[in-house]
């Protein structure tokens, strides 16, 4: 019973205090916010981040940047043209812009970036600009980027996504190499502080070009237990969880006072088969074992999240076919797995992640009533990453538990970097996959910018990748974060991403008091020429690091104690 006091003393004590967060165009102006992050990501550069790409964009700005409805609009940039047939993007830059350190920014910097990053390989940003053939600062405000071929994708894959350095910076730097000390960009705040595993500082940049932001500073300290991470928001030690949580983990908070904030979330969990060696060369297991699981089933069991019966685009991504591609059929996979004589399949997932784990375990149970046998083995995420041959060494796998990139959901280029083959056609993802239909497919996916022509061709794409199994996508989770509402209410939930995205610190639409002037309104217009349709693709949700509601486990233990 003390203990039930404890974790409740927060929000029952607060809720008389308690600011409702109503929607109101002025957002709250607070000293502190507490975010948790379940580990420490390094110095929090482009180049040296893994899973904290929300943090790194406090820090660094993009040309354009994703609204509330994931819809790409001018950031850095102030006005985009695009001519000639879509193969000429023109961007004027805001005026005004400093770095953190004073120095003024340029188009000079963004030619310098997507150069750096053409030649300096980036896994996530390198693949975005292959259809870049020059990139050009015509004079100190305005850039122009000239493309092989047009890209439908290009205003929300590279220029929503791609971080812009500062070319003074790095421009001297040997291959590998970052600039000493905190790092130096134009975001809306600065790096002050890095005590490594345990905290991060960041001190808003009294001279950002869209104005203050509301929040003076944010202390993320690093809590890789997601159970811990709700225990300090019950107890007031932290103001939000930026997982995604699972209902009953939902409904305990909103019980105790917390406000929850909703929407569809992008991030999702695949079943990866390795395609180099036996027995999964062979498409015709693959599909047995994409049959022998019932993703609805699955779903339920992990907490209630969204099965991935549309394949690798979430159901409310517009990319989504219309139709479902996978078909749970029992008695077709145990035909074919009965009749192979398969050694024991083993299936890797992440151990500190209870809901993958939990998803692992339905994979091996329907893999065993379709009649093969497997068993479930949980390694450390970097472990992991390493069998998967995420470090570009040799994957070393069969099956794994693994992510499925919310890019995808935004704008279906991405799905190229996933499956794509080089020009000779050799692999270039964990898969193994190669496939010359596909690659035809991306290219037109690519390349094409009439709507329904591109829609058509993502949809074969999608089929496809049903068809040849390189994965099975399994699930999404479900897009609900809880926050205390005393300590901070003007969250903003970014289609496919969720809250902790810099518009949740930025106000971009409450009038300013004497002279009434809008400020932050940095997102005019995007002007497509030659009869080219606008490009507002959805955005990306970019919280990798909490793919998944971590807290389920812990919950229910602790429900199970209670009672």
């Amino acid at each position: 019973m003390v203990t039930c006091i404890r974790r409740t003393r927060l929000f029952l004590l607060a809720g008389a205090l308690m600011i409702a967060s109503t929607g109101a165009a002025h957002a709250q102006t607070k000293d502190v916010v507490r975010i948790p992050f379940p580990q420490d990501d390094g110095s929090l550069t482009p180049y040296t981040f893994t899973f904290g790409y929300p943090l790194v964009t406090l820090v660094y700005d993009t040309l354009m940047w994703r609204d509330e409805s994931g819809t790409p609009r001018p950031w850095l940039a102030r006005d985009v043209n695009v001519t000639n047939g879509g193969r000429r993007v023109t961007v004027s830059l805001q005026r005004g812009v400093r770095w953190h350190d004073g120095t003024k920014f340029t188009a000079a910097d963004v030619e310098f970036t997507f150069d750096y990053m053409r030649t300096r390989y980036h896994p996530r940003f390198t693949p975005q600009l292959q259809l870049i053939d020059e990139v050009t600062a015509e004079n100190p405000n305005r850039v122009v980027f000239a493309l092989g071929a047009p890209s439908a994708a290009f205003l929300d894959q590279p220029l929503s996504d791609v971080s812009i350095l500062p070319r003074h910076l790095w421009e001297a730097l040997d291959a590998g190499d970052v600039p000493p000390g905190h790092p130096v960009g134009t975001g809306p705040y600065r790096l002050v502080r890095h005590r490594k595993g345990k905290l991060y500082r960041f001190r808003a940049h009294p001279g950002y070009f869209l104005g203050a932001p509301n929040v003076r500073r944010i202390d993320v300290p690093i809590v890789p237990d997601a159970g811990e991470m709700i225990e300090r928001l019950e107890d007031g030690a932290v103001d939000m969880v930026p997982l995604t949580l699972p209902n009953d983990a939902a409904r305990r908070l909103e019980d105790l006072g917390a406000d929850l904030a909703t929407g569809p979330y992008y991030v999702g969990t695949t079943l990866v088969f390795n395609l180099r060696r036996p027995p999964f060369d062979d498409a015709e297991v693959r599909r047995a074992v994409s049959a022998a699981l019932d993703l609805r089933g699955i779903a339920r069991a992990a907490g209630g999240a969204v099965p991935a019966e549309f394949g690798l685009a979430h159901p409310e991504s517009p990319w989504a076919t219309q139709e479902p591609l996978h078909r749970f059929d029992r008695s077709a996979a145990r035909a074919t797995l009965t009749a192979l004589d398969l050694p024991t399949l083993e299936v890797l997932a992440p151990d500190n992640d209870p809901v993958r784990t939990e998803a692992g375990r339905r994979v091996v149970l329907a893999l065993r009533a379709a009649g093969a046998e497997a068993r479930l083995e949980t390694v450390a995420r970097d472990e992991l990453a390493t069998a998967l041959g995420e470090d570009s060494g040799r994957s070393e796998f069969e099956l794994a538990l693994w992510s499925s990139p919310p890019l995808v959901s935004y704008d279906p280029d991405f799905l190229a970097t996933m499956f794509g083959s080089d020009p000779e056609g050799a692999p270039l993802n964990v898969t193994g996959y190669a496939s010359d239909r596909f690659d035809r497919l991306a290219r037109r996916v690519a390349t094409t910018t009439d709507p329904d022509a591109r829609r058509a061709a993502v949809a074969d794409e999608l089929r496809l990748l049903a068809h040849d199994a390189p994965v099975v996508p399994l699930l999404f989770a479900r897009g609900i974060f809880a926050y205390n509402p005393r300590a901070y209410d003007s969250w903003t939930f970014v289609d496919g991403a969720g809250i902790l995205d810099k518009l949740s610190f930025i106000d971009i639409g409450a009038p300013d008091a004497e002279s009434g002037r809008t400020p932050n309104r940095a997102v005019p217009r995007v002007r497509p020429k030659s009869g080219l349709p606008p490009l507002t693709m959805l955005s990306l949700g970019v919280f990798a690091a909490f793919v998944i509601a971590a807290a389920v486990a812990v919950l229910r233990a602790r429900n199970r104690q209670r009672s």
